[in-house]
């Protein structure tokens, strides 16, 4: 399929699979179809593994009263369409409770906007990729001669997908994506540490410096010390890192599906202050340069700006058709699919963006006599409680700041405290912002945190 024409041609399939689906008896029908290109190159250490590929395929649910099924193919054939189609047909009439919860498929509603369309993404070849991936390499590599290893990774995407149903929904989006990371480790002595650094955007991005970036960091840490101290201090975060600190913390709390099943922190905090009056969150499905900004979610229904949090204030949550029905709220347009057309909607973030503070960066450093300084990334906030928010991580990227200034890099730390305390706890919010994939987020500083190192 031509990119050119890729929606109208999607939507072509969801139209004849609607009208097959009725022929065949089916009373509610989804028909969700989807195609993606990609490039995906690896350099490491110098040998290059690339990867060009397509993934395709089709995804149909079906609905006998409140009867579910579904099917998928990996194939978007007339042949594949009608298979999906039967079994998912088959399926429902098989089974033999009923879903008490499900009423319809999404109503029909205007679609949104996408997100921004680079062309040169579809005219990319893998070579052009190789290319690229090899001189982000090299930078890193010859940057100095204490940088040991180094890895270049860099995928090239473009795709859309489109959905169908028997309330009357029809729609389609479209999508570019360029997105560069590298890791390097460095080592002198005894001591040996790693950095990374990367760029997400739905275009082609101009010379980023990933490279020497990552590889400037890793000799920075290279002269780590011990902390020497455990108590509380105040610790500033990073973009990067604070990038996975709101994933985790708001992925669960804010999700409608865990709000219905009782089990997430803010279930009945919903008008509550539970922020400082500076945070405000936002989930911007319409963010131009999000990567999961598009006009429809993954069952149709419009991506729109949600405020999770308004001035302190919990004012959302986040749901798609389903659980919005049973939690009594509409679909904030936030339904996911996880493992693309083979799964069956879910809820999830489209980017999660917290409005920026006043204070510059260098402006929150010299507010702190003492504390610590988060970089890039902190192990062990994955296994964190996201139920009851407390966290425990070791941040192996950190430096102390004493009398305003940051001085020198440290071993390992760890840090521990809540995650929806914290919003509480939030000493500033910087004026700089980062993107990444489903989080835009400035620097942040809390008080609070035990440190240990």
């Amino acid at each position: 399929m031509s990119f050119d024409t890729l929606k109208d041609d999607l939507l072509f399939l969801t139209d004849a699979g609607l009208k097959y689906a009725k022929s065949k008896g089916a009373e509610q029908t989804e028909i969700f179809v989807s195609s993606q290109k990609s490039i995906n190159v690896i350099n490491q250490s110098g040998m290059i593994n690339a990867i060009d590929g397509r993934n395709e395929g089709i995804g149909v649910r079906i609905a006998q009263g409140k009867r579910l099924g579904f099917a998928a193919m990996s194939s978007l054939t007339e042949k594949a369409l009608q298979y999906a189609i039967d079994e998912a047909l088959s399926v429902a009439k098989s089974v033999k409770q009923d879903n008490e919860g499900f009423e319809k498929f999404a109503d029909k509603m205007k679609p949104a906007k996408d997100g921004i369309i680079d062309p040169k993404i579809v005219s990319l070849s893998t070579e052009d990729i190789v290319n690229n991936t090899s001189k982000s390499f090299t930078t890193s590599k010859e940057f100095d001669s204490r940088i040991i290893s180094a890895t270049a990774r860099t995928t090239s995407t473009y795709g859309g997908y489109a959905i169908a149903n028997s309330e009357g929904t029809i729609g389609s989006t479209s999508y570019t994506a360029y997105i560069m990371v590298n890791f390097v480790t460095a080592m002198e002595g005894q001591q040996r540490k790693s950095a990374f650094d990367f760029s997400v955007t739905r275009n082609v991005p101009e010379n980023k410096n990933i490279g020497k970036n990552c590889s400037e960091k890793a000799i920075k840490l290279l002269d780590s010390k011990p902390l020497g101290f455990t108590g509380v201090l105040p610790t500033v975060w990073n973009p990067i890192v604070m990038s996975s600190y709101w994933q985790t913390s708001l992925a669960n709390s804010v999700n409608g599906r865990q709000v219905v099943e009782k089990n997430s922190y803010f279930m009945d905090k919903l008008g509550d202050k539970v922020g400082i009056q500076d945070l405000t969150i936002t989930d911007d499905g319409q963010l131009p340069e999000g990567l999961n900004t598009s006009e429809i979610d993954f069952e149709g229904v419009p991506r729109q700006t949600t405020n999770i949090i308004e001035k302190g204030v919990l004012r959302s949550f986040l749901y798609d058709s389903y659980y919005g029905r049973i939690g009594k709220a509409k679909s904030t347009g936030n339904a996911n699919r996880g493992q693309d057309y083979e799964s069956t909607p879910g809820i999830s973030p489209t980017t999660i963006v917290i409005q920026p503070g006043t204070k510059s960066f260098e402006e929150i450093i010299s507010g702190i006599d003492k504390g610590v300084y988060i970089m890039d990334s902190v192990m062990g906030m994955i296994h964190s409680n996201v139920i009851s928010g407390d966290f425990s991580v070791v941040a192996t990227s950190a430096y102390l700041i004493e009398n305003g200034e940051i001085t020198h890099p440290l071993n390992p730390i760890t840090v521990a405290g809540n995650f929806y305390k914290s919003y509480q706890n939030i000493r500033n919010i910087g004026s700089d912002s980062k993107l990444l994939p489903a989080v835009k987020t400035p620097t942040i500083a809390f008080d609070g945190f035990t440190v240990n190192g």
